[in-house]
């Protein structure tokens, strides 16, 4: 059996192969091709999902520590006896449906908006864009999903299980890569494609309202938010009046939730 440390260190890893194979492809074969500064671009990106490893470490020794207390206290899905394999995919099931509500959530309440709209409001989406979140965002994520994840019985084996599987699915969906057509019709039976989520980046609200599954499609399709289009000529990245050089900036960024 694979140990945590170990599941741990390859769950990381992946997520920066991953990354990198997907920072290379796009140089050779974006779906955007008028993208350019991409060195800068990816500077800004990640300097922002850097600042949240400052939350996300911490938070995860606290979620490893807090996860295995609460199971001998509250066992949560283990009280259907269920095989270990069986639970596994319930729990990460129940996970990602939880990423879905909480993305919808952020669309959906102005509070959070504020927050996530730092993501939308880049104009050049690109794998980098993947790891650009406000860090009260990161924040009060972290917070909401501890009691969620004691409350069913997860334990941070379970997290890092999901985070191999998700976090390679959100880099893809992210990803400025051109893809057959019909390869990306056949992905977002399972997955959330790029096409998909290239709509869910869209100006238009109507689009960018949509489309709000992490790891699974189904989701959306249940929920009544998968919206798809063949044709994205036309198609503008971003948000009115938030999407300008001078706003895309560290800085402006960061402080630009709490500004009127």
């Amino acid at each position: 059996m694979v140990s945590i440390p170990d599941l741990r260190i390859f769950s990381y890893g992946t997520t920066i192969a991953v990354g990198v194979l997907l920072w290379i492809i796009e140089g050779f074969n974006p779906w955007f091709s008028h993208q350019k500064r991409r060195t800068l671009h990816a500077k800004l990106n990640l300097s922002i999902a850097g600042l949240n490893l400052l939350i996300l470490f911490p938070s995860g020794i606290l979620m490893a520590f807090m996860l295995d207390w609460s199971r001998n206290a509250w066992p949560g899905i283990g009280m259907l006896a269920l095989p270990p394999v069986a639970k596994a995919i319930v729990i990460i099931l129940l996970i990602d449906l939880w990423m879905y509500l909480w993305h919808r959530l952020n669309h959906e309440t102005s509070f959070l908006w504020r927050f996530h709209s730092i993501h939308h409001s880049d104009s050049t989406l690109d794998v980098t864009t993947s790891w650009r979140f406000h860090y009260i965002e990161i924040l009060i994520s972290e917070l909401l999903r501890l009691p969620l994840f004691m409350l069913i019985g997860a334990g941070i084996e379970h997290l890092l299980l999901y985070s191999l599987f998700m976090t390679p699915v959100i880099e893809f969906q992210h990803g400025n890569i051109s893809i057959p057509p019909a390869l990306d019709r056949l992905v977002r039976l399972i997955i959330p494609s790029p096409m998909m989520h290239r709509l869910h980046h869209s100006r238009l609200r109507s689009e960018h309202d949509s489309n709000y599954g992490s790891m699974l499609s189904i989701w959306d399709r249940l929920f009544g938010s998968f919206l798809v289009k063949d044709n994205l000529d036309g198609l503008r990245l971003g948000l009115d009046d938030e999407s300008g050089t001078d706003k895309q900036k560290l800085f402006a960024l960061l402080l630009r939730p709490f500004r009127p």
